[in-house]
Parts: structure tokens; sequence; C-alpha cells
């Protein structure tokens, strides 16, 4: 995956305040998906039969 490199300055407080927030919504939906991911994973697994503990700490 390629990133677009971002060539700008940001003069503005407001500007790099909005950005800033926009940047942790992101990462929190990020963090929100990944973590059900890993709960999906993990009943799956508990379905298959295999330790709760091992799960956890996998």
């Amino acid at each position: 995956m390629k990133f677009k490199r971002i060539e700008r300055v940001i003069n503005s407080p407001k500007a790099y305040r909005k950005g800033f927030q926009m940047a942790q919504l992101e990462y929190d939906r990020f963090l929100e998906i990944k973590n059900r991911l890993n709960q999906m994973k993990a009943y799956q697994q508990l379905k298959q039969g295999e330790l709760f503990l091992e799960v956890i700490e996998a």
C-alpha cells in the first residue's frame, strides 16, 4: 500500500487541530475494528475447543 506524501506546511493551529482530531478518530476506529476481529477470532477458536487462556495470550 502506497501512502501519499504531504509536502505542505500547516500554518494554522485550527487546521492542525482538525487534522489531528481526524487522525485520532481514524485510529480509534482502527482499534475498535482490530478488537472486534480479535474477539471473533477468539470466539471461533473457543468453538473449536481451544483453551481460553491460550486464545487470550495470543
